[in-house]
């Protein structure tokens, strides 16, 4: 479980293990970049000040959804302690970024390559702003994408279609504030049934 911050530490820590896996593949080479973006940085590739700088490997948040598959459990649990908690997949798309295409599809199988070497993320992989317990971890596994579905998404960013992979993070479980605990009502009323008798 943690906090509101993990949803931004996950990407954090999926772009940190990316850098490390490419310095240590490419060590003394010409290697890309891993970067965190969002939809304003699509629209500025490789200008002066950009997020995005050839040669890079971006990660993408385009969707956040919850997990239908945990909510019921993890609903119980609140039900019994009083903390409630929402468990959410971060959709992402991680594409990459030059000005040769061949490059490109090297970065991406590299990318492909390290995500798919270490698919669930704990402990040290995780970036600490994530307010983690022990235990905890997140899995990053590939998406399922329609090409339709992700042709209408680079149509609603007004960004040219990139060659990309849809990954999804899995679970991000954000905890709420427990629940307040009422003042008792058994004294209010034992007084209450005081004064009525008579």
């Amino acid at each position: 479980m943690a906090g509101y911050q993990a949803l931004a530490a996950v990407g954090r820590s999926i772009v940190a293990l990316l850098k490390l896996r490419f310095e240590e593949e490419l060590p003394g080479l010409r290697r890309p970049s891993a970067v965190l973006v969002g939809t304003g940085d699509l629209g500025t590739v490789d200008t002066p000040g950009a997020a995005i700088q050839f040669p890079a490997v971006s990660v993408y948040c385009y969707r956040l959804s919850v997990d239908r598959e945990t909510r019921a459990g993890w609903s119980a649990v609140a039900g019994a302690d009083g903390v409630p908690r929402l468990p959410l997949r971060m959709h992402l798309l991680v594409s990459a970024w030059d000005g040769n295409v061949e490059f490109e599809l090297e970065y991406l199988g590299l990318a492909v390559r390290v995500l798919e070497s270490e698919p669930v993320l704990t402990g040290p992989l995780l970036h600490p702003s994530g307010q983690w317990r022990p235990g905890d971890s997140i899995q990053v596994v590939p998406d399922e994408l329609a090409l339709d579905s992700m042709s209408e998404a680079f149509q609603a960013l007004t960004a040219e279609f990139r060659l990309c992979l849809p990954y999804v993070a899995r679970v991000v479980l954000i905890e709420g504030r427990p629940a307040v605990e009422g003042e008792r009502v058994a004294t209010v009323l034992a007084e209450m049934a005081q004064k009525v008798t008579p």
